[in-house]
C-alpha cells in the first residue's frame, strides 16, 4: 500500500509541477504572441483549468485502481475492520452477560440443594 501512496504522491507531484509550467508556457505564448491582456488571461485561465481538471481525472483513476487492487488482493477496508470490532465487542458484551446469569443461577442451585 506503500508504493501505491508514493506513486500516487509522485503522479500528484508531476501534475502540479506540470501545472507551474504549463502556466508559464502559456504566459510566454500570451507574451511572444503579443495576445490582448484580456484574451491572454482567458487562455491562461483555460489552460489551468484544463490541468486542474487533469489532476482531478488522475486522482479518481488512481482512486479506482486502488480499489480494484484491494478487492483482487481480498484486503478488508477499514469500515469492514470497525464492523468487526464493533460486532466481537457486542458479543464479548453478550457473553460475559450470560455467564453473569449462569454464575448467578448455578449459585442459587446451590444454595437450593444445601
Amino acid at each position: 500500500m506503500s508504493n501505491l501512496k508514493n506513486a500516487f504522491y509522485a503522479s500528484v507531484g508531476l501534475v502540479l509541477k506540470s501545472k507551474d509550467k504549463i502556466e508559464a508556457a502559456a504566459k510566454k505564448f500570451v507574451k511572444d504572441n503579443k495576445i490582448e491582456a484580456v484574451e491572454g488571461k482567458k487562455f491562461i485561465d483555460k489552460t489551468v483549468k484544463h490541468v486542474e481538471s487533469a489532476k482531478k481525472d488522475l486522482t479518481k483513476k488512481f482512486n479506482e485502481a486502488v480499489k480494484t487492487t484491494v478487492d483482487k488482493m481480498g484486503l478488508i477496508t477499514r469500515k469492514e475492520v470497525k464492523y468487526l470490532k464493533d460486532e466481537l465487542i457486542h458479543l464479548k458484551k453478550k457473553l460475559s452477560r450470560s455467564n453473569s446469569n449462569f454464575s448467578s443461577k448455578s449459585k442459587e442451585i446451590k444454595r437450593k440443594k444445601k
